[in-house]
């Protein structure tokens, strides 16, 4: 049953590219580590959310306008490897890109801006980072292993506050600078061979960012302001579970938290605008989330036959709250995932799915708590292919 088990470990391919609660995208796992033997895959998805609703009618006396999708189609790469050194130690090293967004604002609404050339612009969100995770695994029996190791991270962005939903703030544009830094994993995996069982726990560090910030009130001035702003990226744990049903079924099971509610992105300038026009003269953040982001998947792997594999997969994200901050207008998601695998040879697998997600129904603020938009009966769409290798 051993043996059986484990040639249905890689079987479970449903894309990583879930639109999630906050910035999270990659979900940011390492269970590529606890493969047997040597192995390496890479992995490409693309995604298309459809994101709509209402601003509250600002400029049309209460009038609501109908937004278009405001969410981009994006892709993202992610690779693996991983190699045993001895029987005690394994080497591994993970590529992803665990946050993001691609919001973008069109046609007419409150989050529309006519400029004096009598063009128009739309508010914008534009996020990307890129993560590099060295790991060493000690394996302390054959039951216990131990993990670690530094992860480097790079951030880099773009934001745009437009229209009369913004008031003060509109026309309000901050750039993020290219930045690295640097945090840390550690975990523990325990193993039943005989019935195909690991279960993991994962721990990822906060990573702190001082990117030079240009921010920019253009209703005002064209004057360029830059200034050192703290931008940290949330800690996380996951919890990872396979275990064998029977010779040709696996298990999958993650649980995943990330404590968003501590997030808070405060570019300096805007923070001391927002305290001189507030009646307490406290600052508003650019970017936050009321609550902590749960979110998990579970999923089973059918071994057809030698050369084929299916897979299926439920998945739920809690969201961060509603109302929700208006760059990311979601509040969790439902959704279920299909995935098909055909090994090329013993040691090479392709593997194609997809998944579909109901998103969560949910109101949309401004920094202040004002609510000035509702977005609901949205969706998300993804698709991706995987190609990975394995010499045991």
């Amino acid at each position: 049953m051993n043996k059986l088990i484990l040639t249905t470990s890689t079987i479970l391919f449903i894309p990583n590219m879930a639109f999630a609660s906050g910035l999270d995208r990659s979900g940011q796992s390492v269970t590529e580590l606890w493969k047997n033997g040597t192995y390496a895959e890479v992995s490409y998805n693309y995604i298309e959310p459809d994101v709509q609703g209402t601003d509250t009618g600002l400029s049309t006396a209460r009038i609501a306008n109908e937004t278009r999708n405001i969410v981009e189609n994006s892709s993202g790469l992610r690779w693996a490897v991983k190699s045993d050194i001895n029987e005690q130690f394994s080497l591994g090293v993970i590529f992803d890109q665990p946050f993001g967004s691609n919001v973008q604002h069109y046609g007419e609404s409150d989050f529309i801006s006519t400029l004096a050339n009598g063009t128009t612009e739309g508010t914008k969100a534009e996020f990307e980072s890129n993560n590099f995770t060295g790991l060493l695994g000690w394996n302390v029996n054959s039951k216990v292993m131990l993990f670690g190791g530094p992860a480097l991270q790079e951030i880099e962005g773009e934001v745009k506050l437009r229209g009369q939903i913004y008031k003060a703030s509109a026309n309000y544009q901050a750039t993020l600078k290219s930045d690295k830094a640097v945090g840390w994993v550690t975990g523990i995996v325990f193993k039943k061979p005989e019935i195909g069982l690991k279960a993991g726990l994962t721990y990822r560090s906060e990573i702190n960012h001082d990117t030079q910030t240009t921010e920019s009130f253009t209703a005002i001035s064209d004057e360029k302001l830059i200034h050192s702003v703290t931008f940290t990226t949330p800690e996380s744990v996951n919890f990872d579970l396979q275990t064998g049903l029977n010779k040709s079924t696996l298990l999958n099971f993650n649980v995943r938290w990330v404590p968003w509610s501590d997030f808070a992105f405060k570019p300096y300038h805007l923070y001391q605008k927002t305290a001189t026009n507030s009646p307490t003269k406290q600052g508003v953040p650019l970017l936050t989330y009321e609550n902590d982001q749960w979110s998990a998947q579970l999923g089973l792997s059918h071994k057809l036959n030698s050369k084929w594999a299916v897979s299926t997969s439920l998945n739920w994200d809690s969201g961060l709250g509603s109302p929700a901050n208006a760059l990311g207008p979601i509040d969790g998601y439902w959704g279920t995932g299909i995935g098909v695998q055909y090994n090329l040879s013993n040691t090479l697998s392709i593997a194609v799915g997809g998944k579909y997600l109901w998103l969560g129904d949910a109101k949309a603020k401004r920094q202040n708590g004002d609510v000035i938009g509702e977005f609901s009966d949205n969706n998300n769409v993804g698709f991706g292919v995987k190609l990975s290798y394995q010499h045991k």
